[in-house]
């Protein structure tokens, strides 16, 4: 069954119970009333719908791949067959996108294709990593243990992206929030008073001078600034999806600015040792491993190191002497895996190293916070206090003149 011979269908119709129900479904044009039947379902009306639902409720987000995966790896685990679990979790879903999902899976092993085979056909959702890890599962009969350290992979994954997000979103919404206020200042308090200080008669100080030539020109250009702005945004972004060249400049000086590129940096190395050590565990060779090691680096100086490791040790280079030969990664991490080679532990070690650099990058977010919050506020203060003050300042000459 080719997917992209597949269309979406709107259905309606009743459930074994005699429940309303409704919903979309994805399928070949003569499989598509099959499949619900199937399912048991009465189908009243069935039609292709133009549009594929994207409301967050009908998006597959990374969340629900993690809640799939812990789900069936406990299931698997009191002994449950494949194909039940899959009935169950789709029963239990909330989501009909997510349902359907389960429906394609399920049709896809009746029809003789392995549970990693039927993965393979949706990338969007489960990318090569997870689909190498449960293919190494099935071949070892360990597919309810290898799902859960699939699914521990993400949580942790999960959580060291939303603790990043969390540490950036607070300095993001000062930093608009003070840019609007001083707009606001700039271009509908500073007008007012201006037009005050004009009826006063007499000199007015150079900083409230200076403050209403500025007020002045940002209400002139404020809108050709936001074009431009908007422009140099919009090329920055066009340039790094377009771009290689561009794009790699664009790593290495991330990677060389102060504290943001040690913070890139842990979380470079955290994916890589993480990814490596999971892998690793689940019996996935060492070159597959560092392909998917390569494709999680989210850095392009990193993944071209990665790359360059694995080309060595498809050259009949060892681990040891190939990651020697790579000076994007630091010599604590080396040495580990130096260790773990040697000792026949490696995935263990990579796995406690990546723990290492997740502490170290917490520790990292939690003294940037601490450092930004006050400087942020102090800009802000300064900015706004300073506005205030050069409108001020005429008033308070002119009460002392009095």
């Amino acid at each position: 069954m080719s997917a992209s011979k597949k269309h979406m269908f709107v259905y309606s119709g009743y459930s074994t119970h005699g429940q309303q129900i409704h919903g979309h479904i994805r399928a070949e044009n003569q499989w598509a009333r099959h499949k619900l039947r199937k399912q048991g379902l009465q189908i009243h009306s069935i039609k292709k719908s133009l549009q594929y639902p994207f409301s967050r409720h009908q998006t597959i987000v990374p969340s629900d791949i993690t809640l799939f995966t812990q789900q069936l790896a406990l299931l698997l685990k009191v002994g449950i067959p494949l194909s039940k679990c899959f009935v169950i979790l789709s029963a239990s879903s909330n989501k009909s996108i997510m349902k359907m999902l389960l429906g394609e899976l399920i049709d896809d092993i009746a029809t003789g294709d392995s549970f990693a085979k039927a993965l393979r056909k949706h990338p969007q959702q489960f990318d090569g990593l997870y689909c190498n890890m449960v293919e190494s599962g099935e071949l070892s009969g360990k597919l309810a243990t290898v799902l859960g350290r699939i699914s521990a992979y993400q949580e942790r994954t999960q959580r060291l992206k939303k603790n990043l997000i969390k540490a950036m979103t607070y300095p993001f919404i000062v930093v608009v929030v003070a840019i609007v206020v001083t707009g606001i200042l700039l271009a509908k308090v500073i007008p007012e008073f201006a037009i005050t200080f004009s009826e006063f008669g007499a000199e007015l100080p150079s900083f409230t001078l200076f403050v209403l030539t500025l007020s002045e020109l940002f209400r002139q250009f404020w809108l050709s600034c936001l074009a431009v702005i908007s422009v140099c945004i919009g090329f920055f972004i066009t340039a790094q999806k377009k771009s290689k060249k561009f794009s790699n400049t664009i790593d290495r000086l991330i990677l060389k600015l102060p504290i943001i590129g040690t913070m890139v940096r842990n979380a470079i190395l955290v994916r890589f040792s993480r990814t490596l050590a999971i892998t690793f565990n689940a019996g996935i060779p060492i070159l597959d491993a560092l392909q998917s090691a390569a494709n999680t680096a989210g850095n392009s100086v990193y993944e071209q190191g990665i790359l360059n490791l694995r080309q060595d040790l498809i050259h009949g280079v060892s681990l040891y002497r190939a990651i020697s030969n790579q000076s994007v990664f630091p010599l604590a991490l080396k040495q580990m895996i130096i260790v773990g080679e040697e000792s026949g532990t490696l995935g263990t070690i990579l796995d406690r190293a990546s723990g290492f650099y997740e502490r170290d990058l917490q520790l990292s977010l939690d003294s940037l916070m601490q450092v930004t919050e006050p400087l942020i506020m102090l800009i802000l203060g300064i900015v706004v206090g300073g506005i205030l003050l050069a409108m001020y300042l005429p008033i308070f000459q002119i009460g002392t003149i009095i």
